[in-house]
């Protein structure tokens, strides 16, 4: 008896730690469940501040989007953004350094109209000339032409040619990169930043009036480039074309 006796005091004891375990192993599961639960939401919380951010950007872009939209719906009503442009003129800041050289370098052009007037001013109607941005005035009547212009590669040729003339086209390059497809090529100064960026808003502006698509538009102005530089070999083989025609004419 005295045996027995000392025998069931380890297994008493062997019984409590066995409900011990097994009442930790509840209170385990039950913060696992919290835990998972907590993950959750935290998932689904940064799910929404995603979505929110997203949202916030694709609103700014909408904004911006309707602007151009409304200014380039003015032009085609035949009016400008309401706005003073005696105002603009007398309150016009002096172009910076590098914009004052290319506008002087550049004064024969086609483009070139003085008194540049502020970047936000697009799309203004002053004396039969169009203000494009950054100074860029083009004609009127060219311009109004131009918006019924079908396809991007002829609407970026033909607004290039405007805006630098095909005496200024043919005697540069669009990068100032000399052609690797002839081995004595020399390069040719490249066209002015400033009138690049203008070429691609224009076509911007007229690229978002068919979508709102951010790929297709990104994808479409990438191409700026190579349309301006096939208009300048354009140029350039007309300009090759009418000298032997003139060679041939004096030889005869």
């Amino acid at each position: 008896m005295d045996s027995l006796e000392d025998a069931a005091v380890p297994r008493a004891l062997y019984e409590e730690l066995l409900r011990n375990y097994q009442q930790q192993q509840e209170e385990m599961r039950h913060v696992q469940q919290e835990l998972e639960r907590t993950r959750r939401q935290l998932v689904q919380q940064a799910k929404k501040l995603k979505e929110y951010g997203a949202l916030v950007s694709e609103m700014k872009e909408l904004r911006d989007l309707n602007r151009r939209l409304q200014d380039v719906l003015l032009l085609r009503l035949g009016s400008g953004p309401a706005i003073d442009l005696e105002k603009v003129k007398s309150e016009c800041l002096e172009p910076e350094p590098e914009l004052r050289s290319t506008f002087s370098e550049e004064a024969n052009t086609s483009s070139y109209y003085p008194a540049p007037a502020p970047v936000m001013d697009k799309y203004i109607l002053d004396n039969g000339k169009v203000h494009l941005g950054s100074g860029i005035w083009v004609d009127e009547e060219k311009w109004h032409q131009l918006q019924v212009t079908q396809g991007d590669s002829k609407y970026t040729k033909n607004l290039a040619v405007m805006i630098w003339g095909t005496d200024v086209l043919k005697n540069r390059s669009v990068t100032g990169v000399a052609t690797k497809k002839k081995k004595d090529a020399v390069p040719k100064p490249p066209l002015s930043p400033h009138k690049l960026s203008i070429v691609r808003e224009c076509l911007y502006d007229r690229i978002a009036q068919e979508t709102v698509d951010e790929t297709e538009i990104a994808q479409r102005l990438s191409k700026v480039n190579k349309y301006i530089c096939e208009k300048i070999m354009d140029i350039n083989k007309s300009c090759k074309n009418e000298e032997r025609r003139e060679a041939k004419y004096n030889l005869q």
